[in-house]
């Protein structure tokens, strides 16, 4: 069992990463464009969260309402507020997409939910401080999305 989700921890990181980026790439006229558009982005790394959260003991609306906050997280950097991109609150807003989560279940799901939302807030701030390759940044901050998603299950 540890295997899988171990696995499934992998795969879903790599692949959280991936779609993050090809929401902010540009289109090089091939077959990949169909995939270079910001809704890859906001809707592929939000399914993978919902995937990883769907064994939470929660009514099926919950996972929806997290979908659609974290769809919504996730096409804003912030710059009308900031006047500039501020991936550290990119990165916490998105963390915070989770809250209905906590909100049902409650208990110590919450402490978990706070220290994620703060890890991917600032992971996502600093990591694009430290680096300013645009594929680096995106697959990493993407990749934080799925990889933190575990703190959640404890």
């Amino acid at each position: 069992m540890i295997i899988v989700k171990i696995l499934t921890v992998i795969i879903a990181t790599v692949l959280s990463g991936i779609l993050y980026r090809l929401g902010g790439a540009a289109k090089k006229g091939n077959w990949l464009d169909i995939l270079r558009h910001s809704k890859t982005r906001d809707w592929g790394c939000s399914l993978i969260v919902l995937a990883m959260m769907l064994t939470a003991p929660v009514v099926w609306w919950i996972h929806i309402i997290v979908f659609l906050l974290m769809w919504a997280a996730l096409t804003t950097y912030w710059d009308d507020l900031f006047g500039y991109d501020n991936y550290y609150m990119h990165g916490l807003t998105v963390g915070l997409a989770c809250m209905p989560y906590a909100i049902i279940l409650g208990g110590w799901f919450w402490l978990w939910f706070i220290v994620r939302a703060l890890i991917m807030g600032a992971f996502m701030g600093y990591w694009c401080k430290i680096n300013d390759n645009d594929i680096k940044e995106e697959v990493g901050r993407g990749a934080i999305i799925a990889a933190t998603v575990p703190l959640m299950w404890i």
